[in-house]
């Protein structure tokens, strides 16, 4: 598994270096305006629970990689109250119209972060746990890189409003951090592990696929806080897709 990882590392290090994460670190831009994408990335909060819920999880197990996962996703699944929590901080609760909800979310603007789900499920779906793990690894890694950039903005908001912001803020990189599967005696594990070939190819695809995925992802962030103002509600975003010729 040691090769694998080292090849996450890598392609980790190429994520970071994306134009998203370079507009967080912009003292010019409001910190407020730096997060106006947080509409965007519900979809994807929402959809990694259930992925960890319905896909990854295998209950009971007796596999003691499956077991790593299980421990994993029960650690992760609740996360996205936390996303809701600082929507609501940060005005974006907004009062609307079901039917404009249903079109922000399935609009362009969430195109990528509603597609999580089906791609990570093409290929952990009842797969070997060693796929499962990959995935999670590679999910790791970019949401460490993720709230790294996402915390300094959520401490000078909190510093402005007195409101603790616990998604984009400390308390979730601290807890993305201090994950079971972060522990010495799993990384060594994880390491340890012995990979056949033929999953290893399986792996190797899934790795490049779930890299490109979340660079697409943060490019559709950056898209939507370029054209949308912070100071007006997202929901006028899904008015005007009242066009849009699926509906």
């Amino acid at each position: 598994m040691k090769t694998l990882l080292d090849i996450i590392e890598k392609k980790n290090q190429e994520f970071a270096q994306l134009p998203f994460f370079d507009y967080m670190k912009d003292e010019s831009v409001e910190p407020r305006q730096k997060l106006a994408f947080a509409p965007v990335i519900t979809p994807l909060a929402l959809e990694f629970s259930e992925l960890c819920k319905r896909v990854l999880r295998e209950e009971p197990t007796t596999n003691k990689i499956q077991e790593m996962v299980n421990r994993h996703t029960h650690e992760e699944h609740f996360h996205w109250q936390w996303l809701l929590e600082d929507m609501e901080k940060m005005g974006m609760n907004y009062s609307m119209p079901f039917s404009d909800v249903v079109r922000f979310i399935w609009s362009d603007h969430t195109k990528v972060s509603r597609s999580m789900l089906p791609l990570f499920e093409r290929y952990t779906y009842q797969a070997d746990p060693i796929i499962k793990l990959v995935a999670i690894e590679v999910s790791e890694v970019t949401a460490n890189v993720f709230f790294r950039a996402t915390n300094p903005v959520a401490m000078q908001l909190q510093a402005m409003t007195g409101h603790e912001f616990r998604y984009f803020g400390m308390c979730h990189n601290h807890i993305e951090n201090t994950h079971t599967l972060h522990t010495p005696a799993s990384l060594q594990a994880i390491r340890d592990i012995e990979v056949p070939e033929e999953i290893r190819q399986q792996a190797m695809e899934l790795i490049d696929v779930a890299f490109d995925y979340f660079a697409e992802l943060v490019n559709e962030f950056l898209v939507y806080i370029k054209t949308h103002s912070y100071e007006n509600q997202f929901g006028k975003a899904a008015l005007s897709e009242r066009a849009l010729s699926a509906f």
